[in-house]
């Protein structure tokens, strides 16, 4: 039996699209491998958000070369099939060495270009296969995944799988490595196009999934035994855009316009409530701009929502957010941050920061230190700007920022973010929260609360606890970034 390993990389949306790679692959009759050097197959499940991940693709295939060219040397018969799919990839297609008389398109990889059909695979036009030097086996848009045992089959010359049994991308069933927590894909693409940002080129437009389809997927994972569901997308805010009336979406924008009603995504919150089972739901990724106050409202409306939110403000200067085409002010995330902390002192807040992007003055660095401060983020996720070739910003504004620069600057916001978290998380202490199990350390078992924060705690002697268990835990002291404690007899 042929083994595989998948290597991921980036976001929840990638983490969930490697579970539906999984079970077309365990249904394809193939066997998971523990490490890549066993492996027969290695794919790779990329992020172009940094040109960093890429870089350390194209290494890493570099070291399958090497255990080839090893392999062959010693007489070994075991070749290592390198396939990448995720957000490095433009267009589905198989290497030269599989196809026959076939001249390369260009023109095909310079943007998104699905499979009309099957026929289409025998194509080798993303720009992948030169840069790879005719190592790379294929290429696989996320959205085609159902041809992937087609293309398997002409990688090894024989029958793979039945590719007409996969459907589409977005109804592919995910194999989920911790049953007690699911992610479901609710939502991809990206309309923003916000200047740095590559993901509207590597996801295109957004496309969300009927809400039915959604419900039902989230019951059958409350069957198999989930107690929390995480609803992923590039902007889950926009969700359902396509499914009503245009007047009541504006284009210019992004965002809805006033008398909608209640927003789609309320809507599918509203029904994923009323399953029997389900504790707690969560949700990523959103932006200020279109956030409505009725989804705000669903964390105290609804029984299974929780007291957390993750939402991108990138910079706390409005001339920088105005560069970036971000469609908010500081202001309109402060007062969102406000609001939610007024309902609830210990609802917890994450977000995204870009630290150096082009243009950044000392002063401007300043604005968005100060909203550390004022805004006492739960959790930040710092990055330095890296110019991602294709982006407006790689074509209209300098790289002016240096690198000793940016780097003083992350230290500066990483420092602040650990002052921030101590603070909020001494808030906790003394209290005694339900923590969804998720894992054991030592002596120690892990999980988050409702509000996400990471406890590790101990078990008393003859206490009983697994993975999956909602377990009540009083919150002790402070081991950095994370809270500590002890089961509740």
């Amino acid at each position: 039996m042929r083994k595989y390993f998948i290597m991921t990389f980036g976001c929840a949306m990638n983490q969930a699209d490697s579970e539906k790679v999984n079970m077309i692959l365990l249904q394809s009759g193939f066997m998971r491998s523990a490490t890549i050097e066993q492996a027969d197959l290695v794919i790779f499940n990329t992020c172009s958000v940094r040109q960093k991940g890429e870089d350390k693709v194209f290494g890493m295939i570099e070291e399958i070369k090497k255990i080839n060219a090893e392999n062959k040397k010693k007489g070994i018969a075991h070749e290592i099939k390198i396939g990448i799919t995720g957000c490095m990839v433009r267009r589905t297609g198989l290497g030269e060495k599989y196809l026959t008389d076939y001249k390369r398109d260009r023109n095909k990889s310079k943007k998104i270009n699905l499979l009309k059909d099957s026929s289409e695979i025998f194509n080798n036009d993303d720009k992948l296969f030169p840069r790879t030097k005719g190592f790379l086996d294929f290429t696989l848009r996320i959205e085609d995944i159902k041809f992937l045992p087609l293309m398997l089959t002409q990688i090894y010359g024989e029958s793979i799988g039945n590719d007409y049994k996969f459907d589409d991308y977005l109804k592919s069933k995910q194999l989920r490595e911790n049953p007690s927590s699911a992610t479901i894909i609710i939502q991809t693409g990206c309309d923003n196009y916000c200047t740095f940002c590559i993901v509207p080129y590597t996801r295109g437009s957004e496309n969300s999934r009927p809400i039915e389809e959604i419900v039902q997927e989230a019951k059958e994972a409350v069957k198999a035994g989930a107690k929390e569901i995480t609803l992923v997308g590039q902007n889950v805010n926009s969700y359902g855009k396509q499914f009503v009336d245009k007047k009541h979406w504006n284009e210019e924008k992004s965002k809805w316009n006033d008398g909608l009603g209640k927003s789609p995504f309320r809507q599918l919150l509203e029904e994923l409530d009323k399953i029997e089972g389900l504790d707690r739901i969560r949700f990523t990724s959103s932006n200020p701009h279109d956030m409505t106050q009725d989804i705000l409202d669903a964390h105290f409306d609804l029984k299974s929502t929780c007291n957390y939110l993750h939402f991108a403000l990138q910079s706390g200067n409005n001339k920088v957010l105005k560069k970036m085409n971000r469609r908010h002010k500081y202001e309109d995330f402060k007062k969102i941050v406000d609001y939610l902390r007024s309902r609830d002192p210990k609802f917890s807040i994450s977000t995204d920061i870009i630290v150096g992007f082009s243009g950044e003055t000392d002063e401007m660095f300043a604005d968005t230190v100060k909203a550390f401060d004022e805004c006492e983020f739960d959790f930040a996720y710092n990055a330095r700007y890296s110019v991602r070739t294709g982006t407006i910003a790689s074509k209209m504004f300098p790289d002016d920022i240096t690198d000793r620069q940016k780097a003083e600057r992350w230290h500066i916001l990483n420092d602040k973010l650990l002052e921030s978290i101590l603070k909020r998380n001494q808030k906790m202490l003394g209290t005694i929260e339900e923590v969804l199990v998720s894992g054991q350390k030592d002596e120690y078992f892990f999980g988050r609360t409702r509000n996400f924060k990471e406890v590790y705690f101990t078990v008393p002697e003859g206490k009983e606890v697994k993975i999956g268990d909602l377990s009540k835990v009083k919150l002790t002291e402070l081991d950095r970034y994370v809270i500590k404690g002890s089961l509740v007899e």
